[in-house]
């Protein structure tokens, strides 16, 4: 259960403004996470700060078995744009959880992402809320 919380806020990524016009990603999210592993769900909560070049940090906050919270920061990286959004990548090795992997596609204020790592993997949808 701890392994999947940690691994959730991995996944929360996302990108600034670039200079392409690509739209800003910097500020605050919310949404949920949920795990096709094993159908447990929550909310989710982000704030998102441009870390220089193509990096992003994410600061993840959220519950777990809908009392458990849990916090998290993630850097992910900008791994291109195209008509279909802003799109996203990270990976990095937990201990006692493996490699969590996370894309993301992000457009109109949308947060759309993916995550695996070990036997677990899922989803996290997000909204845009403010700066």
């Amino acid at each position: 259960m701890l392994r999947f919380s940690t691994l959730i806020c991995l996944f929360c990524l996302a990108p600034l403004g670039w200079a392409d016009g690509t739209e800003s990603l910097a500020g605050s999210w919310k949404g949920t996470w949920t795990s096709s592993a094993n159908g447990h769900s929550g909310p989710l909560n982000a704030r998102i700060q441009n870390s220089g070049g193509d990096k992003v940090t994410v600061h993840f906050r959220g519950r777990f078995l809908k009392v458990v919270p849990f916090l998290y920061r993630s850097q992910l990286t900008v791994v291109g744009t195209d008509e279909t959004g802003t799109h996203l990548s990270g990976s990095q090795k937990l201990p006692l959880f493996g490699t969590f992997t996370t894309n993301a596609t992000v457009k109109n204020g949308q947060f759309h992402a993916s995550f695996q790592s070990g036997k677990d993997g899922g989803e996290f949808h997000m909204t845009r809320i403010g700066d």
